[in-house]
């Protein structure tokens, strides 16, 4: 994990370097913070399970995945920040994705591209998925889509199994690649007036601030969980 935790450090500077610091949380990981991965998965899949017919529709969403597991770690009291980037398989990259494009495309902004004649954004190549404060990886996309590229794939993963977490038992080799954090690549590449994620995504990014500000209040003056 200590390879990964360096590599999230050097996400979130430059993303600091991009952003001056605005919507970048500064998540300082503590390895030696215990949370119970049992109750987090379990209220992931709970969740999911009541507005997602089955979990061959989650590769594909990981951005707006992203924002759904945000609000379940909020619920559950769980400091967090977003991360974007790649993930190391065995047969390679999964989504190919260098630096230098991730930077082209942040640099470029909100990209509008047509279908069936209607404006909506270009398809982008980045992944996202959250990072946690003890630096351990959710993400919630990635073994759906691997289970869906079996040879032969069997019914569709229940929701359980289809959560990543780092150091998940009986999963494949999977090495996520950290390259930006917090909600920078959201706003400047996601986010746009004509884009039908606007409302969703603008209220996530205020509520984003308003709740980490509350699970640090409650950090450091502990008495007012007790009201």
């Amino acid at each position: 994990m200590q390879s990964y935790i360096e590599t999230f450090r050097e996400a979130l500077a430059r993303t600091d370097g991009l952003a001056g610091g605005m919507s970048n949380y500064p998540l300082q990981i503590d390895p030696g913070l215990t949370i119970d991965m049992t109750v987090v998965v379990a209220a992931i899949a709970e969740d999911f399970a009541g507005f997602i017919p089955h979990t061959d529709l989650l590769p594909g969403g990981c951005f707006r995945i992203a924002r759904d597991l945000s609000y379940i770690l909020f619920n559950l009291g769980v400091r967090h920040t977003i991360t974007v980037g790649d993930i190391e398989l065995v047969d390679g990259r999964y989504v190919g994705l260098s630096l230098e494009n991730l930077m082209r495309d942040v640099a470029a902004g909100y990209q509008v591209d047509f279908v069936d004649g209607v404006p909506a954004g270009k398809p982008i190549e980045a992944h996202a998925w959250i990072t946690l404060e003890n630096g351990m990886v959710i993400d919630a996309t990635i073994l759906a889509s691997q289970h869906r590229k079996c040879a032969y794939p069997t019914a569709p993963l229940p929701f359980e199994d289809a959560v990543f977490y780092t150091g998940k038992p009986n999963t494949p080799i999977i090495r996520h690649i950290p390259m930006m954090t917090g909600l920078v690549y959201h706003q400047k590449v996601l986010t746009s007036l004509m884009d039908g994620d606007l409302q969703i995504y603008c209220q996530w990014y205020e509520d984003y601030a308003k709740l980490m500000a509350r699970l640090d209040l409650l950090r450091l003056v502990p008495v007012l969980t007790s009201r």
